[in-house]
């Protein structure tokens, strides 16, 4: 009963705050079946603790769906807030579970989380605490994720600044689950996509081994969303590990197939390494573009031109 009384007295602060149970979809992170709560939590000296915590991996994606987080807490917890210790606004509260079986005394508690798309890449302390009936909370545990940009295809380069990222990115990113193609010409005309996916020049109608092995040829990550099947990721980019030949570098897309989608936006950024005074490295978009394009009047499915979006000039 007294679980029970807990969970409605948070109901009500929740149903009678409708603006920010509303604020709470616009957070770095969303919590399923939680709600959000605006405000800090008291603090209680000697609250209940996290006894444990499981997760599946460390490094995420902008924007990543359905991460799981688990673990376990003192018989004193009645609910679990989650928030970025350096990021929002407020807290996602979920109850935890019964005792558990193998460790008495300890509640276990399992939740899945969404990450929001506006997280800078590197690496953020997702901060969970223990909350006991009383709606107070004990000391924090924080869990360092490290948030990647697919688009921007840096490496592990915003969770190890040591790590030089690639050279050079070409990447386009979209907002709806279409079939986009990002296309990049060379100095010497040949362009990247999905179907010859990568800079180096074939023999014979092959491209060589030893060719693909060269640093300063630029590989195609993905042909994202192929066949309208939808990959969670809606973005390509085209990634050199070191610079390729001086020259101008074009970029454009393509909408292949629009997958039942009316419109799409689309945006094309250049990226290019840069070394700090410390000796450590980072990935600076030094240009992008952003442009729309609308099924009904630019599906081709690859029968015409793709759409020239910009150029950068490599010295």
């Amino acid at each position: 009963m007294r679980r029970a009384l807990f969970g409605f007295a948070w109901l009500g602060v929740a149903c009678r705050d409708e603006i920010e149970l509303r604020s709470g979809l616009d957070q770095p992170v969303r919590v399923e079946d939680a709600f959000f709560r605006e405000d800090e939590i008291a603090v209680a000296q000697g609250g209940p603790e996290l006894t444990s915590l499981e997760a599946t991996s460390s490094i995420a994606l902008l924007g990543q769906a359905g991460r799981s987080l688990a673990g376990r807490a003192d018989d004193d917890t009645w609910a679990i807030g989650v928030r970025f210790a350096a990021l929002g606004s407020g807290w996602w509260i979920r109850e935890v579970g019964d005792l558990a079986a193998q460790y008495p005394g300890e509640r276990d508690f399992a939740l899945t989380y969404d990450l929001g798309a506006g997280i800078p890449p590197g690496i953020h302390a997702l901060r969970m605490v223990a909350i006991d009936a009383d709606g107070r909370r004990g000391a924090p545990t924080d869990f360092d994720l490290c948030v990647l940009d697919d688009a921007a295809a840096a490496g592990l380069n915003p969770c190890d600044p040591t790590l030089p990222p690639p050279a050079l990115v070409l990447g386009a990113a979209w907002n709806r689950d279409v079939d986009l193609d990002l296309v990049v010409e060379g100095p010497d005309g040949k362009q990247v996509r999905w179907k010859s996916p990568t800079t180096a020049q074939p023999v014979d109608g092959v491209v060589p081994e030893r060719e693909l092995e060269d640093p300063a040829v630029g590989k195609l990550d993905r042909d994202s969303n192929a066949a309208c099947i939808a990959d969670g990721r809606n973005s390509e980019s085209v990634v050199w590990e070191e610079l390729p030949p001086a020259g101008v570098w074009s970029a454009y897309v393509d909408l292949f197939d629009a997958c039942g989608e009316a419109d799409v936006t689309f945006t094309v950024s250049v990226y290019r390494r840069r070394q700090r005074d410390d000796g450590t490295w980072y990935l600076e978009e030094i240009e992008r573009r952003t442009g729309n394009l609308v099924a009904q009047f630019d599906v081709y499915g690859g029968a015409k031109p793709p759409l020239y979006v910009l150029s950068t000039e490599l010295p």
